[in-house]
């Protein structure tokens, strides 16, 4: 292991060693959290999650690189596809002389999805003319006409019993709800929207929200038997809906707009609870504030002396913890290109439990907002140096989020519950801690990082090479 450089906080990160891979979208660690499959070249490397000791190597018919690999949902199978010839394979884990091979023809084959009973294969062709369901148990396949799109427009049930698909026919929407089973249609409905962006399956099963495209603010909630139980609404004038997510107990409905603003919709009356701002002036005082800070950019020499007598191996990214009044610094949006603005909340995402909500305004692309919905108000600001690319909360631990910046750095944010700070000011213990945590590697940028699902490492992936990152508690 190599020892990752803790800047100040709440805990720190022991590094493995740089592997290859072909892509930042070939690899994928499994479901139970055991192996790490990643694509190099015409081969897919199954390794160890704990040792990144080599367990099995699978190789592609053909010598192109795969540019598509999941696990099934019980971590006994891989899926490998190489889009440009219409080609995948499937192998399993347990039995090295087990292979599927699957060739979607003309048709051709964009994106692939498993079904949560880790046995069929959903495959989308080219130009979405249909979706074949290949079963690996009867060797047959089924096929599904017009879906709207490749790679968003479906869902499961949390339960994985049924499927939801939107599909596009004669300019109309409308949503079709099929059996995993056997995969025959249960029902087909259409929906009220001109040009449907998305659906999300409430995680507890009873509602489907679908929203129109950012051209229109227009929220609609169905049950899954094709009833319209609500429509939303929160203006009529002016580009709408940018992202949406549900809260892990599906009481909430997250609504991220152009305008701003983060709604949050209660599932009894489909009314917003509370509007959630971002504004450029943060007021009150009560709210922490994480300035992540370049000791290369510290004027005054006597802090940078205290600051580098106090830190171990004199790192050079730093959070200094501040207190509102202040300003959160913003891009001007220039609303005269022909071109979608950068503005209005594009990232809204809920901890494992639902307590805590991130959110990025994207006119404030250095900041990240935190709030806490036990009490329904912001409990951290954080500012980066640069804009942040991408924020994943821990899938066990619900205060632990981290952040990535596309750079050689790690950040972590954790609530106050998850951290230990030494300091006698109650104030700043309820804050909560920032780390940042430099990658012991050559030229590493983070191109894309995701948590292990036991939430007990992070896997940073530049665009030829990966590592992982393993939580270290302090003592």
């Amino acid at each position: 292991m190599l020892a990752g450089q803790e800047t100040h906080g709440i805990r720190t990160l022991d590094f493995s060693e740089v592997y290859r891979c072909s892509g930042a979208s070939l690899v994928r660690v499994s479901p139970d959290a055991g192996l790490v499959a990643t694509g190099v070249e015409h081969r897919v490397v199954v390794r160890d999650a704990d040792s990144l000791a080599i367990a099995l190597l699978f190789s592609m018919g053909c010598a192109d690189t795969p540019d598509i690999l999941c696990w099934s949902p019980d971590s006994t199978l891989i899926a490998a596809a190489c889009s440009k010839r219409g080609y995948a394979q499937v192998w399993n884990v347990l039995d090295e002389s087990w292979k599927c091979v699957l060739s979607e023809g003309v048709s051709g084959l964009s994106a692939m999805v498993w079904a949560p009973d880790a046995r069929h294969l959903l495959v989308f062709s080219n130009f979405q003319l249909r979706i074949t369901v290949w079963s690996l148990v009867t060797k047959e396949a089924v096929y599904i006409q017009y879906p709207k799109f490749k790679d968003k427009g479906y869902c499961f049930r949390s339960d994985g019993r049924y499927f939801a698909l939107s599909e596009r026919k004669e300019c109309k929407d409308t949503i079709s709800i099929y059996d995993c089973h056997d995969w025959t249609l249960l029902k087909h409905f259409p929906v009220d929207t001109f040009d449907l962006e998305d659906i999300a399956w409430s995680p507890d099963g009873r509602f489907i929200a679908v929203w129109e495209s950012l051209l229109e603010y227009k929220m609609l909630i169905y049950s899954p038997d094709g009833r319209l139980i609500s429509s939303y609404s929160a203006y009529e004038s002016g580009l709408g809906i940018k992202s949406v997510s549900w809260s892990p107990s599906a009481q909430f409905l997250a609504i991220g707009s152009f305008d701003e603003k983060l709604r949050l919709l209660h599932n009894v009356t489909w009314k917003p609870l509370i509007d959630l701002s971002h504004p450029s002036q943060l007021p009150f005082p009560d709210i922490p504030v994480f300035k992540e800070s370049n000791m290369r950019d510290i004027k005054d020499v006597s802090k940078a002396k205290i600051w580098s007598a106090t830190m171990d191996k004199n790192p050079r990214i730093h959070y200094e913890l501040a207190r509102p009044p202040v300003t959160v610094p913003s891009i001007r949006v220039d609303v005269d290109k022909p071109v979608v603005p950068k503005k209005g909340v594009g990232l809204c995402e809920f901890s494992c439990t639902g307590r805590y909500l991130a959110s990025k305004n994207e006119n404030m692309p250095n900041v990240l907002w935190i709030w806490d919905l036990t009490t329904l108000s912001q409990v951290a600001l954080i500012q980066q140096l640069s804009a942040i690319r991408s924020v994943a909360w821990n899938p066990v631990r619900p205060g632990v989020c981290a952040i990535s910046c596309g750079n050689n750095y790690v950040y972590l944010w954790a609530a106050h519950e998850d951290t230990k700070v030494e300091n006698n000011d109650r104030q700043d213990e309820l804050a909560g801690a920032c780390s940042a945590i430099e990658v012991p590697a050559v030229n590493f940028q983070i191109a894309a990082f995701s948590w292990s699902p036991d939430g007990r490492s992070l896997v940073l992936i530049d665009k030829d090479k990966f590592c992982i990152a393993y939580l270290v508690e302090e003592m």
